[in-house]
């Protein structure tokens, strides 16, 4: 008996119309945990090398982890992955709400979808059973309209749907899918891998449950997790404004990615910060499922233009990619940007990244209003932004280079266009100038799916680690000191080995931000949930095992450790502003300490056969292709 697991996962072809189920093999379980873990081994056996993302026979995997719909803290996440339109290399989301929780109930591990269906349609899980539900009538809708319709229609407005919306169906590269209207997963693409399968929707209701092998110790270590969460200096800010707070933060530091980074303070940022917000819009809290820390919010704009607009799930990430990066300081405007993001289903950091690099592309005369259809491209305009986000979506016009982001806009304008960008490997950073953050600059430039922040989530430079787990970490304290580089290759190779675990157990960010991230916290909850007797060095193993499977799907793919770096505008050009002034990245030697922390080969980025032997990764030759 599975305890902790539903114990099968299903496979839909959506070219047959077939649903076929499988019992969940108990030696991945244990290698791989769930999650991001499973996605990595399925996608890395099933893809062959050079396939087209948008192919029909490239699957897109949604799963959640053994922890997922029970009395852990923050059960509710769910992970979808797929090859990556935008970068072509590997890609997996992480998403909130109740999604993930209802899709264990309904008895499933994971739904792996390959094919392409003849027109389009929704996948319908209820129980156990897996439905192709014909939906040409929901094309065309936005993704809070297809929630709303798919719940009217099963008469049940309990079910939870993620969906894309018009610009994943016009196959934006950079787009996402959304759950419970708000909840975002799959930056780089992933919602035009389901429009290219005339996939609108998942929707899920379960109503079963998770045994659990020790409900008693289950029960003690999520109090004490939750009560340890309480005394960490991050809850009660989260708690009071979410992430949206930290603008003051991001300023003094000159690391407030402003005009397209081309400046690192935002003048106007007091005019549209979290106090602001809450002073103003703010309605009141949210949480996902099963989470302590309802960090998240709903808002009304009541006056001015954007009067009636309601949203929710605003963030750090709202104020900067849609307010400094862009220059808009209305934050009428920005929520109403926010709002139009999730209902296009576009992806909130490069989508609006994307729209910078136009603007100062067109100031500089590299585009002009031939390009632009005559529309005047200039910083601070939230109707220009709106437009702009608008065109994107439905490729139209100047939207048409806007959708594959900044990196193919450069390469197909030219003109030294390419020193304006802010990608990795394909893929924006959010608009925290890597400038004024060593170890997130080293995370921008080795994530695996592009420029990422939260692919290692390098806390330690906001506010630090402990002594004990400095030690752990084998840095030395330093590494806490922001503008040091020092240390900074160890902890970032650490701390991503940490969140592959946690995207696997599935552990959110903000409630494992610090020391409910370490699997020595992790384990005994686990345990009591599988009864699989997991060790702390099995967890560590099975988060560095993740990261190097991941690594070497990209590496399969074209990518070689020339691309683990940054643009030019941030090796090159030093911050003019806040206590980073005169700061570039130091890279190379970060890069240095990082490669031996991983025993990657420096000239070739290969893991080392010892690494891939202790691992248990050295057996992954894809000979057996198609059998999961």
């Amino acid at each position: 008996m599975w305890y902790g697991y539903a114990g099968r996962y299903a496979v839909v072809d959506l070219t047959k119309g077939e649903v076929s189920k499988f019992p969940l093999d108990e030696d991945i379980a244990r290698k791989f945990v769930g999650g991001r873990g499973f996605i990595v081994n399925w996608l890395y056996e099933w893809v062959k090398p050079g396939t087209d993302a948008l192919a029909p026979e490239m699957p897109i995997v949604f799963a959640v982890g053994p922890l997922t719909g029970t009395i852990a803290p923050s059960s509710g996440r769910w992970t979808v992955g797929c090859k990556s339109p935008q970068t072509g290399i590997i890609t997996v989301g992480i998403g909130g709400g109740q999604f993930g929780a209802h899709l264990k109930w309904a008895g499933f591990d994971a739904i792996i979808i390959t094919g392409r269906a003849q027109q389009p349609v929704y996948l319908m899980i209820e129980d156990g059973n897996i439905e192709i539900v014909s939906a040409p009538h929901l094309w065309g809708k936005d993704t809070t309209e297809v929630e709303a319709a798919i719940r009217a229609e099963q008469e049940n407005w309990d079910v939870h749907v993620a969906t894309i919306g018009v610009a994943g169906e016009n196959l934006v590269p950079t787009t996402t899918i959304l759950a419970d209207r708000a909840r975002s997963a799959g930056r780089g693409g992933a919602g035009a891998v389901m429009g290219s399968k005339n996939l609108k929707a998942v929707a899920v209701y379960g109503t079963g449950s998770v045994p659990i092998y020790d409900a008693a110790s289950a029960m003690e270590e999520a109090l004490r997790m939750t009560r340890q969460l309480m005394t960490e200096k991050h809850f009660s800010t989260y708690l009071e404004w979410g992430t949206t707070y930290f603008l003051d933060r991001y300023t003094k530091a000159g690391g407030l990615m402003t005009f397209n980074a081309q400046k690192g303070i935002f003048p106007d940022w007091r005019e549209m910060d979290g106090r602001v917000y809450k002073d103003r819009h703010w309605l009141g809290r949210l949480a996902c499922f099963g989470c302590p820390l309802p960090c998240s919010s709903y808002f009304q704009v009541e006056k001015g233009p954007r009067n009636g607009t309601f949203g929710e799930a605003t963030s750090a990430s709202t104020l900067k990619e849609l307010g400094a990066r862009v220059g808009v300081k209305d934050l009428r405007y920005i929520l109403d940007c926010h709002v139009e993001v999730d209902r296009l289903g576009l992806d909130l950091i490069s989508a609006p990244a994307t729209v910078a690099f136009a603007v100062e592309a067109f100031e500089k005369g590299i585009i002009g209003k031939t390009a632009t259809d005559g529309l005047p491209l200039e910083f601070g305009r939230g109707d220009v932004v709106l437009e702009l986000l608008r065109r994107t979506a439905h490729r139209e016009g100047i939207g048409e280079d806007l959708a594959h982001g900044s990196r193919a806009c450069a390469e197909r304008w030219g003109k030294g266009s390419h020193r304006l960008r802010s990608d990795s490997k394909g893929l924006e950073p959010p608009a925290t100038d890597p400038r004024a953050y060593p170890a997130w600059a080293l995370g921008y430039a080795t994530s695996s799916r592009g420029a990422c922040h939260m692919r290692a989530y390098s806390v330690f430079e906001f506010g630090g680690v402990a002594e004990d787990q400095a030690e752990r970490m084998q840095v030395p304290m330093s590494v806490n000191q922001r503008l040091e580089w020092r240390g900074k290759g160890r902890g970032v190779a650490f701390f991503e080995d940490l969140r592959s675990l946690g995207d696997s157990l599935i552990a959110c960010r903000f409630v494992a931000r610090n020391s409910l991230a370490f699997p020595e916290e992790q384990v005994g909850i686990l345990n009591a949930v599988t009864g699989l007797g997991f060790t702390v060095r099995e967890l560590d193993l099975v988060g560095e095992r993740i990261t190097n499977l991941e690594r070497l799907f990209n590496l399969r793919e074209g990518m070689g450790p020339e691309d683990d770096t940054l643009p030019e505008r941030y090796l090159k050009e030093p911050l003019t502003e806040g206590d980073s002034a005169g700061r570039v990245v130091p890279l190379e030697p970060m890069l240095e300490e990082y490669y031996a922390a991983r025993d990657w080969d420096r000239g070739t980025g290969e893991p080392s056969e010892g690494k891939l032997r202790e691992l248990n990764l050295i057996s992954h030759d894809n000979t057996e292709e198609g059998d999961a």
